[in-house]
């Protein structure tokens, strides 16, 4: 759950700590501030601790007679990773987005492509991290372009009047 928070504010685990740490002195839950050599190597066990996790989508859905058991089965059966690693499987009508952790090997990567569930294959894909802000941008763009076509204003439409 943290790590899906850091991806979304785009913090490091580090920022996130002294975040944190701040909060709880400000609330007076700490006294002293600990030596910097302790909390170093205190962040460096939890870093070595959670994986860092690759978002997939899936071709299989709700329409497909995906459930999440299913998936989680199917993942672990045919890719060896742990049934608790796999993380956020959000499952919608035509696709499926999951979370496993970095460095899967090509060959199960190329393995998976192949596996059906309930005759659809899985056909699995990467999800690279800019796609959402790409989106983001264009609506944002289209958010302003729609404002001002809505102005029946000549100046906001940048049109000249005719005569």
């Amino acid at each position: 759950m943290l790590q899906q928070i850091l991806d979304e504010l785009n913090l490091g685990l580090l920022d996130c700590a002294a975040a944190l740490l701040h909060l709880q002195q400000l609330e007076g839950g700490m006294r002293m501030m600990p030596e910097t050599n302790v909390l170093d190597s205190s962040i460096s066990d939890i870093v070595s601790v959670i994986p860092k996790m690759v978002r997939y989508r899936l071709s299989v859905g709700h329409k497909h007679g995906a459930s999440k058991e299913i998936i989680k089965d199917v993942l672990v059966d045919e890719s060896g990773v742990e049934r608790k690693m796999i993380r956020l499987v959000d499952i919608r009508n035509e696709f499926t987005i999951v979370e496993l952790p970095e460095g899967m090997p090509e060959d199960i990567f190329q393995h998976l492509k192949t596996i059906e569930i309930q005759r659809q294959k899985l056909d699995i894909k990467k999800i690279n991290a800019n796609s959402n802000k790409k989106r983001a941008n264009n609506a944002r763009r289209r958010k302003k372009r729609m404002s001002r076509f809505d102005s029946k204003d000549p100046e906001k439409l940048k049109c000249k009047e005719l005569a």
